[in-house]
């Protein structure tokens, strides 16, 4: 009994001996293989390699899209720190579609072989892949998981190589701005000009600075860095500031009161041209003038810089740059709102405004969206025009 005993301790040695054999070697296979989290959002394009390469981000900070710098942070305080996180993966000729199984691997087009991009998992926690062979394998993870505190977008791809931008240059500060021009016939004879970037005017003040004293015009600048004001993204504004009003129309409707004495000259508040901050002979691109960029109907895609995964149809190359709400920068890579001359009929703290938006796969353009004024949006200029 004793050796039968001995003989099956031996042979239990033996399989654990196999055991511990077989996971190591499994262990090595698995560090080759690059397996990885399953990404719940990825980045992917219809415009080809230009997207697939900006959106790409290497672990010593060098990338195709999002170029090193040393100065101050370009990831926002939560949700902001990604790229891009919504993609409209629906196609497989827009780029790698999104598994569900952490044991497959999206496969790649032959033509991104080499390629990188970035995706978040669950936890929105940045994951890295690169094009091999036919397939997105994941690289293995770095010191971070998120974002490098010292990247920040190559503008470079901010526009559309294949369109032909005028020029204008505002005198008040020298800025120079591309335009780009587009038919709104048969509602209007004159063709709209609008500029093909943010405004950037006024003085940057960080959001814990600001005075909100009339006289002065305050641009807020994304997680209160410069370079964003001054690389296409824009100064953000409150909706009173972007409308040229009293800081107290805020919260007031308009005429209310005599903190509030502004009113708009127009009453059609779909083409009212009223030039807010805009430069002389300008005005704060208007709901109807929105309507009528090419595509608008089919989401914002059409409307988005390459830089954002978008087509960027007639060079408008607009920036998914984010927006300042309630006490935080958010959106960065996500959405972007654009204040309009409007108010919002029900409450007085509320007013209009264009939201674009690719979060969470959408696709989005809203008009009449309804933004708190004291929240910080951008602001498209379009030139004066005659209605006849």
């Amino acid at each position: 009994m004793k050796r039968i005993f001995r003989n099956n301790k031996n042979t239990m040695a033996y399989a654990i001996l196999i055991l511990l054999s077989f996971a190591i070697f499994t262990a090595c296979d698995d560090s080759s293989s690059g397996a990885g989290p399953d990404p719940v959002a990825e980045v992917s394009s219809s415009s080809g390699d230009d997207a697939i390469s900006s959106s790409s981000v290497t672990d010593n900070g060098a990338s195709s899209g999002v170029s090193s710098k040393s100065s101050s942070s370009a990831s926002g305080k939560n949700s902001s720190s990604s790229v891009n996180s919504g993609s409209d993966t629906s196609s497989s000729d827009e780029g790698p579609s999104v598994k569900s199984s952490s044991s497959s691997l999206d496969p790649c087009k032959e033509e991104y072989e080499g390629r990188e991009k970035i995706s978040l998992d669950e936890n929105r926690q940045r994951v890295e892949f690169v094009c091999h062979d036919g397939f997105w394998i994941p690289l293995p993870k770095s010191s971070s998981s998120e974002i490098s505190s010292s990247s920040y977008y190559d503008m470079s791809k901010q526009y559309n190589e294949n369109v032909e931008y005028g020029e204008f240059t505002d005198p008040r500060d020298g800025k120079v701005y591309r335009t780009i021009t587009y038919a709104a016939k048969p509602y209007i004879s004159s063709n709209i000009v609008a500029m093909a970037s943010n405004l950037n005017y006024g003085e940057m003040v960080p959001v814990d600075s600001a005075t909100n004293a009339d006289g002065v015009v305050e641009k807020f600048c994304y997680n209160d860095d410069p370079w964003y004001c001054e690389n296409g993204f824009g100064g953000l504004y409150s909706w009173s500031e972007a409308m040229g009003f009293h800081r107290a129309c805020d919260t007031l409707f308009l005429g209310a009161s005599a903190d509030c004495p502004n009113v708009f000259d127009e009453d059609n508040s779909e083409r009212r041209q009223h030039q807010g901050i805009c430069p002389e002979g300008w005005h704060v691109m208007n709901e109807f003038e929105w309507r009528r960029l090419p595509s608008t109907d089919f989401g914002c895609r059409k409307m988005l810089s390459k830089l954002f995964m978008g087509t960027d149809q007639v060079g408008f190359s607009a920036l998914l740059g984010g927006g300042y709400y309630v006490g935080n920068y958010e959106g960065m890579g996500e959405y972007v709102p654009f204040w309009t001359p409007q108010e919002v009929s029900d409450t007085s703290k509320f007013a209009g405004s264009v939201f674009l938006t690719t979060f969470l796969n959408a696709n989005k353009v809203e008009f009449r969206h309804r933004s708190y004024k004291q929240n910080k949006a951008a602001v498209r200029c379009v030139k004066d025009y005659i209605v006849e």
